[in-house]
């Protein structure tokens, strides 16, 4: 009889604590004409990720790119097993990358950690989370959206976490910076007045200001400055940081990564309404010599005009 080939993916159980799960593709299994089952790619990358928006139930964006771009080696590199880690804090993260505990994270980035981690440069937000949508009390929201200039929102009281760079952005820049030591600390601190302003990007802030009836996001105005969030490897993983770029490489230039954009981000793109804000610019002392930032094919166009062109903050 004739040999067929089978290569079901296997699926993650949504029961198994995120520790445990295992996401194994490209296994490609072909069924001897002996009957018996043999691999036909013995050669197996284990990818143990901290994915930063990976929650436990279902596939978020970050871990779609991530299976997008592996996919998209099999032919090339050969299968893969994705494990899932617990999250934690960035800095622990970053930790537990350099000391070879992961072999993959995503965050946003910086000298400090480009200088500990391998970045892949390609950011799977396009900039876009360099733009920061303020959150307010839902009742103080006349109040701070007639902010109109930038000397006049630097002296607002915005929190951000400690560990994030966004703190150490705005800090550079003049903000009034309360540090927190968790993002889930900022509701409370908003409805006891103890800060005026909360800000996240644009493509992540609405799913969560939702569930909170009593804030809101500002609708006129947003703080910008150029950035990149990444995909980080581990030092002792090389192997995995060139197998990521040659699947960026391949997803932009076949469309696919855009196509997954539009799919997951599209709607959060468009009720954010960028075009109609005001934006106040900022720089970012942050970044390295390295972040591609004259290559406009790697950024949304909106931040390719408003940001990058810009060069500098404005008032």
């Amino acid at each position: 009889m004739d040999c067929l080939p089978v290569s079901p993916p296997i699926k993650p159980d949504a029961d198994v604590p995120p520790r445990r799960r295992v996401l194994v593709q490209g296994l490609g299994m072909a069924l001897g004409c002996s009957g018996t089952i043999v691999p036909a790619a013995p050669s197996l990358l284990r990818v143990r990720h901290a994915l930063s928006q990976l929650q436990n139930a279902g596939v978020t964006y970050e871990l779609a790119v991530l299976q997008l771009l592996l996919d998209k080696t099999l032919a090339s590199h050969g299968p893969y097993q994705l494990e899932a880690a617990e999250l934690t804090t960035q800095a622990r993260a970053f930790l537990q990358l350099r000391e070879g505990e992961l072999d993959l994270i995503s965050a946003m980035t910086s000298r400090e950690r480009e200088a500990h981690a391998l970045p892949v440069r390609v950011c799977l937000y396009r900039g876009l989370l360099g733009v920061r949508l303020p959150i307010a009390l839902r009742d103080r929201v006349p109040e701070l959206d007639a902010v109109r200039r930038l000397s006049q929102a630097r002296v607002l009281r915005l929190a951000q976490v400690q560990d994030w760079p966004d703190a150490q952005v705005l800090i550079a820049n003049g903000w009034n910076i309360e540090r927190i030591a968790k993002f889930n600390l900022f509701p409370e601190m908003l409805r006891r007045r103890r800060i005026d302003l909360f800000a996240l990007g644009a493509l992540e802030v609405f799913p969560i200001i939702d569930a909170m009836p009593d804030l809101r996001v500002l609708s006129e105005w947003l703080i910008a400055y150029p950035s990149a969030f990444y995909f980080f490897v581990s030092p002792q993983k090389p192997e995995l940081a060139k197998r990521l770029e040659a699947g960026w490489h391949r997803a932009l230039a076949d469309g696919s990564f855009a196509a997954l954009f539009d799919q997951r981000l599209g709607e959060q793109f468009k009720r954010a309404r960028l075009s109609e804000r005001r934006w106040l610019l900022l720089h970012n002392p942050l970044l390295s010599e390295q972040t591609p930032l004259n290559d406009r094919s790697l950024w949304h166009p909106l931040v390719g005009q408003r940001l990058l062109q810009a060069g500098a903050a404005s008032d």
